[in-house]
């Protein structure tokens, strides 16, 4: 199989079938999967064989190891460049020559910063340019591409495959802008035979709602359908699942005091009922705890989806937003999650579809230095923002009477200029906890045929119960191709307050060290593994994803956060700390909608500002 070049390789994989490790298995274990799911692990009796050992074992002829491109985006944080900012200085400093103006840039071609495109060009506003830094669109919902070798039409020997988000529930009918786009797309159909002028009825595309089986997890030597082994569960465990999931249902059904869901997608949607956000003060384990529920299968389940979409375990997140993952896609009438759309390809297939429209206003390898005001005495300056080309290293320059800081926070404080930092009405970095971010292994593993099985067939979703890692999706699932060749998409949230020096090392991984983790972990249920793999890719994700702590969901610094700074606007999942498609839509469609009403409102000049001219810059 060969790999898609859409992405940049940081070390290539060796020939030899064995590796030197510098660090034993067990070590390895121990910094991808936390301590105490090692101890777990060994304590169960599986995976101890050799677990001392400094070598790999058998590893694919080939593979790489991929990242993100850091090398710019550090440059803000070395001394020297923080000692400029702290200054005023401007650096870098651009190259003579025209500047050219816009009336809005987007900085990030992640899905806020798409979306936010693709809200401007509706409204009619298509002067822009969407800046990113990576040679690839998308952020954490990228894809990458692969070829069995037997042939040049993909759907058939070949396909596509996530890098990261990998699929979207499908939205309830008010959520008009995210329902819109998928109607677009062609996923989503909106029924005429309405009962009440208001009501909606959407009816998914049948090839894009995942196929059957959906999900399986392997416990005690077997698969089992769903991901709650009810063949292995005491009668006092799926007591407590029943009562469970009839509490969700009832929270999903609830209004607060506002008339809001207490639990909604976008969460801006959510009632800010005071009792429902004091469940963000106690995490999703306390709230177990106080309810009641100590089924060890249950508690399992829980931690497992808190891992799943917010990179933590269940001691670590807020209860609200661990009742969100449970209670916000239930639809009123319904005790069931709204079902779930997937592709290949993963949210790679929305983000192709948001690019679109784009079209050449994407400009990719571009990274932002700076944005500052041409005149930082009026909030209705133009924005004059410095760019340096990733790959020729050259320096250049916009203006534009709007900007869109589609990023996180951490990126955006340091691009900002020090008075734009200063008309901030708190700074992020006064409360780091606020926004803090997950790390993320995602390996992709090329098979030449399928690994014997044990009990329940190969799902689209597959979760090891003993393993400290949230399994993998079948890349081709969806085509139906349940015999041949795939790709496993494999993904791990690394463990989280780990000391400075331990992460330091997890982020450092040769790719023998990764390859060896991920064949490890894939070899707790499919012993027989290693012979089928052809080729190893694996990505990782330095700042994946905010993260929904204790306490910080409603932190009032991260409402000011996403409040604009006049002309300059605010776009990313951090600003409500939910890593969700629809929370990145959501923010990029907001974001777009304050330089819409800047722009059409005649009582504010920020939008009508004339470009200025070269030679006053």
């Amino acid at each position: 199989m060969n790999r898609s070049d859409r992405e940049s390789p940081v070390q290539s994989g060796a020939t030899s079938p064995h590796e030197p490790l510098r660090y034993s298995r067990r070590q390895l274990m121990e910094m991808v999967f936390g301590s105490a799911a090692t101890a777990s692990l060994i304590a169960s009796g599986v995976g101890c064989g050799h677990l001392d050992k400094m070598f790999a074992g058998t590893l694919p002829p080939s593979g790489e190891l991929l990242t993100p491109n850091h090398q710019l985006g550090h440059r803000l944080r070395e001394p020297a460049a923080e000692s400029a900012i702290d200054s005023g200085d401007a650096s870098p400093q651009p190259a003579a020559g025209e500047t050219k103006h816009h009336q809005c840039v987007i900085i990030g071609a992640g899905a806020s910063g798409l979306s936010a495109a693709r809200h401007l060009l509706k409204s009619g506003i298509d002067d822009f340019v969407v800046l990113e830094l990576e040679q690839t669109p998308g952020g954490t919902s990228r894809s990458g591409q692969w070829s069995s070798g037997e042939g040049d039409d993909d759907k058939t020997n070949g396909g596509r495959f996530p890098w990261g988000a990998h699929y979207l529930p499908v939205p309830m009918a008010d959520n008009r802008p995210l329902v819109d786009f998928l109607i677009e797309c062609d996923v989503l159909q909106e029924t005429d035979d309405r009962t009440f002028p208001d009501d909606r009825t959407l009816i998914a595309a049948e090839n894009f709602l995942c196929r059957e089986p959906e999900e399986r997890v392997f416990a005690n030597g077997q698969w089992h359908a769903g991901l709650f082994p009810f063949s292995i569960a005491t009668e006092q465990d799926q007591q407590q699942l029943a009562r469970f999931r009839s509490e969700m249902a009832a929270m999903a059904q609830q209004r607060g005091d506002d008339g809001k869901r207490l639990f909604a997608i976008p969460c801006a949607e959510s009632s800010e009922d005071t009792a429902t956000r004091e469940l963000d003060r106690i995490s999703m384990s306390d709230w177990l705890s106080r309810n009641e529920f100590d089924s060890p299968l249950l508690a399992w389940l829980v931690d497992y989806a808190c891992r799943d979409d917010y990179g933590l375990h269940a001691d670590q997140t807020s209860a609200w937003a661990g009742l969100f993952y449970f209670a916000a896609r239930v639809p009123d009438g319904s005790d069931e999650s709204q079902p779930v759309l997937t592709w290949p390809e993963g949210n790679g297939f929305l983000i192709d579809r948001l690019c679109e429209s784009v079209g050449d206003r994407l400009q990719l390898g571009k990274a932002v230095m700076r944005v500052a005001r041409v005149d930082a005495a009026t909030d209705a300056s133009p924005l004059t923002i410095d760019i340096i080309d990733a790959e020729t290293n050259e320096t250049t320059a916009l203006q534009a009477n709007h900007v869109i800081v589609a990023v996180p926070q951490f990126i955006a404080s340091k691009i900002l200029s020090p008075e734009l930092a200063r008309s901030r009405p708190t700074s992020p970095t006064a409360t780091p906890a606020v926004f803090s971010y997950g790390s993320w292994l995602v390996a992709n593993v090329y098979l030449s045929g399928r690994p014997a099985e044990a009990g329940f067939p190969m799902s689209w979703d597959n979760v090891v119960m003993e393993s400290g890692s949230l399994g993998y999706v079948n890349s081709v699932h969806q085509t139906g191709r349940d015999h041949g060749p795939t790709v496993l998409t494999w993904y791990q949230a690394l463990p989280d307050d780990v000391p400075a020096e331990l992460r330091v090392k997890l982020l450092g991984l040769t790719w023998a060290e990764a390859a060896e983790t991920v064949l490890s972990d894939l070899e707790l249920a499919h012993p027989d593994i290693r012979g089928l793999v052809n080729r190893l890719d694996v990505m990782v994700w330095g700042h994946a994803m905010p993260q929904p702590r204790v306490g910080t969901l409603f932190d009032p610094v991260r409402r000011r956060a996403a409040e604009p700074i006049g002309n300059v606007h605010f776009a990313c999942t951090d600003l409500t700390g939910l890593a969700l498609f629809e929370e990145a839509f959501a923010h990029g469609h907001r974001a777009a909608t304050e330089v819409i009403d800047a722009t059409l409102d005649p009582t504010t000049s920020i939008g009508f500002v004339r470009p200025i001219d070269k030679d006053c810059v």
